[in-house]
């Protein structure tokens, strides 16, 4: 991944519904995601850990594509994608990371 920015989103799905929204995931909502302006790959996160069952993270060509992304139809398109789903989810989040620039050195003399 590099610094690209990346989009994480998680939650956890009800575990009865789980095979059928992942086949919506793979043969829908995918489609969706990928034609967003900026999304570059996706994959799709396993883990052990208690907490979400379902984390899925999205890379976007660089920082200045985010903005326009985020607030695009076809991002608006894949969060209505979501609603019917979301009576079977809980501890839905969506979050957006980027590298930190390099912070500035200071020299505090006495």
């Amino acid at each position: 991944m590099g610094n690209k920015p990346i989009l994480v989103v998680q939650a956890n799905i009800n575990p009865e519904v789980l095979p059928e929204f992942e086949r919506w995931y793979l043969q829908v909502h995918l489609r969706h995601m990928f034609k967003i302006p900026g999304i570059t790959a996706g994959f799709r996160v396993r883990s052990s850990r208690p907490g979400p069952n379902w984390m899925t993270v999205f890379t976007f060509s660089d920082e200045a594509v985010i903005q326009k992304a985020l607030t695009s139809k076809e991002a608006n398109q894949a969060r209505q994608d979501w609603e019917p789903w979301l009576s079977h989810a809980s501890e839905v989040s969506v979050e957006v990371y980027a590298a930190l620039r390099p912070l500035p050195t200071y020299r505090h003399w006495d």
